[in-house]
């Protein structure tokens, strides 16, 4: 069982412009930050809200970590999620689009390490002491490969967001954390920011998206909101 904090941002945002602009919401550090996550960032009626889990290395629950907010931002602490930012969550990170035209699906592949020529028992030794078998998660959505990575697929939600239905696209980041935008079905996808993000939220008005970024190896979190160019706010 992890410890689940619910931080609202009361945004006072920027107007959109013509091209993507970013925009700091909140810095999260600590020294005790321990491995904690930012695990959900979700929309209510134009409040955006994180969910950070945390936990000591003894399973104790205790949240070790300061938030920051931005210039113009505030911050209100919250006892738990509220039932907008669940709907919310549970539609952007269904594996359907809201119009169905897009379908996510993942697939996995488990190999062993080629470390050298040799029996197989050498070679099994050799993956051993390299770290065992090697598994690869892929995310498709038709022709469109959202996710390659190592390792164990993520979860639904964490590294894509599907717009307001009008709008029929999709926000995703890749395996090498940039992030990028499609129409729903897969086409026409277009890289928006490089950098280290995750956990994308498309704002309910279809105008922003709000979005994770790790720094310095994970022991600081910024959380942003980028201002959408038009291209990317109509359905056309």
């Amino acid at each position: 069982m992890l410890a689940v904090l619910a931080v609202s941002i009361l945004a006072a945002l920027a107007p959109v412009e013509q091209q993507a602009d970013k925009q700091l919401v909140a810095t999260i550090t600590g020294p005790e930050l321990r491995g904690g996550i930012i695990a959900e960032v979700t929309w209510d009626d134009g409040v955006l809200m994180m969910q950070g889990v945390f936990a000591e290395p003894g399973g104790e629950l205790k949240a070790h970590y300061l938030v920051t907010a931005a210039d113009g931002m505030s911050i209100e602490k919250r006892d738990a999620q509220s039932e907008a930012s669940a709907r919310y969550w549970k539609m952007k990170a269904s594996r359907m689009s809201p119009t169905g035209l897009g379908h996510i699906e993942s697939a996995t592949d488990t190999k062993m390490p080629q470390f050298g020529i040799g029996s197989l028992e050498r070679r099994i030794g050799e993956a051993i002491d390299m770290g065992g078998t090697q598994t690869k998660s892929v995310l498709k959505l038709g022709p469109l490969i959202l996710l390659e990575r190592n390792g164990p697929d993520p979860y639904d939600g964490e590294t894509w967001s599907w717009s307001p239905a009008e709008l029929n696209r999709i926000a995703y980041v890749d395996g090498k954390g940039d992030l990028w935008i499609a129409r729903a079905d897969g086409r026409d996808a277009r890289r928006l920011l490089r950098g280290d993000y995750t956990l994308p939220a498309w704002s309910d008005d279809g105008r922003t998206l709000a979005v994770a970024e790790r720094k310095d190896s994970g022991r600081r979190w910024e959380i942003s909101v980028i201002h959408l160019p038009e291209f990317f706010r109509s359905g056309r």
